[in-house]
This record gives C-alpha cells, sequence and structure tokens, in this order.
C-alpha cells in the first residue's frame, strides 16, 4: 500500500515562526507606544501654544476663559496640559487669540524664544481694563516657565475678585503701603515690608484699606496667570 508523503518539518523552522510571532508583537506595541507618545507630544504643543497666545495678548486665563465661553479652571488644565480640549473649544478659545486651527498646528509656528530682560513695556497686564488693581505680570517669552512673578499695585480703597482661588503657593512682600489679606473668613493686616505666604487653594481676596496707593512684588508656583 503506497504511503503519503508529508512534508518534513525540521526542528529549525519551529524557532524560526515563533521568531516572527514575537517580531510582530514587538512592532505592534512599538506602534502603539509611537501613538501614545504623538498624542502626548500633541497635547504638550497645545497648552504651551495656547499660553503663549494668551500672554502675547495679554489676557489673563480669566479674561481668555470668559471670552471663550469656558472656565478659568479648564483654560489652566487645559495650559497645563493636563486636559485635552474638544475640537470645538480649541476654536473658540483660538477665535479669541486671533488665530485658527492651520495656523496653530502648522509647521511655520514659530515659539517666543526666552530673553534675559524685561523691560517695563513688556510687562503683561492681567487685570481687566479700568480696574483699580493693576497686576503686571514678568514674562520673558519662556514656554516652559514654571514660577510666576507679578508686580502688583493697588488704588486706595480697592481690592481683587472676592475669594479668589488656584492652585499652588504664593509668596509676596509689601514695599509701599499696606494691604488686608482675606483668607476664609479669617483676615491679615500687612504694612510696608511685611511679606506673606499663601496657599493660593485658599478662597482669598487682597483689599488695600488706606487712603493711599499699596505696592506688592508676588511670585507663585505652578505658573497660573
Amino acid at each position: 500500500m503506497p504511503v503519503k508523503n508529508t512534508p518534513n518539518v525540521s526542528q529549525a523552522d519551529e524557532p524560526k515562526s515563533a521568531s516572527v510571532k514575537e517580531q510582530m508583537l514587538a512592532d505592534s506595541y512599538q506602534n502603539q507606544l509611537n501613538e501614545q507618545q504623538l498624542d502626548e507630544q500633541i497635547e504638550e504643543d497645545i497648552g504651551q501654544k495656547i499660553n503663549q497666545l494668551r500672554l502675547t495678548k495679554g489676557f489673563s486665563q480669566r479674561k481668555l476663559a470668559r471670552l471663550a465661553g469656558v472656565t478659568n479652571t479648564s483654560i489652566s488644565a487645559i495650559e497645563r496640559n493636563k486636559v485635552s480640549p474638544a475640537i470645538n473649544t480649541l476654536k473658540a478659545i483660538l477665535t479669541v487669540l486671533d488665530s485658527d486651527l492651520s495656523t496653530f498646528f502648522s509647521d511655520e509656528w514659530q515659539e517666543r524664544k526666552a530673553r534675559v530682560v524685561v523691560t517695563p513695556k513688556d510687562l503683561i497686564e492681567i487685570s481687566e481694563p479700568n480696574s483699580q488693581v493693576s497686576i503686571k505680570q514678568v514674562f520673558n517669552g519662556s514656554p516652559t516657565k514654571n514660577l510666576g512673578f507679578l508686580i502688583e499695585e493697588y488704588q486706595p480703597n480697592s481690592s481683587t475678585e472676592d475669594r479668589i482661588s488656584h492652585e499652588g503657593e504664593e509668596i509676596g512682600t509689601v514695599i509701599e503701603g499696606k494691604i488686608l489679606i482675606r483668607i476664609n473668613e479669617v483676615t491679615y493686616l500687612l504694612n510696608e515690608g511685611d511679606s506673606y505666604v499663601i496657599n493660593t487653594s485658599h478662597p482669598h481676596t487682597f483689599l488695600n484699606p488706606s487712603n493711599g496707593i499699596t505696592r506688592i512684588v508676588s511670585a507663585h508656583s505652578p505658573a497660573t496667570f
């Protein structure tokens, strides 16, 4: 009775087959990693670019949020790359900042170059127009700033918005006049030369109770303005 021949499978073929499978799995995993890294890079670019555009316009996060129809918390989270904005939200933000999607994602995008000296004309006013409180930000154009520095001036009997709160810590010194700092339900009076250190996640308000001008210099981290 004739015997049907079957192809011989050598032992050397088995490792080769296993090796191909392993390589396919490795390639698939690497592709997933590449996509994840690309997504992270895109998110990082979005936060930095929005921050630069906002500061170029001289807008505070609160002002941008109000004009774009989103919350201040959302703008803060987007700039710090904690969340990715929906396409409609991003378009609304870019419209306020005099930009658009095609320009925003263009290869011709140029990051602002960081500088060492910041002159008075380079300071960014982040208070609302006609406000009795002037808060100017010292910004050198760095896309990765971690520290915010402010020069503040309070007209007689003026105050900031009631019960401000944001992530981080703030340290400041009164260089002229006096200031009341209300944190939750406790009020502190600081005179010229006094300094403060506060957890800015607690609702707080700054008030000038005098008939003279008050000036403060302050730093906060993370840079939420």
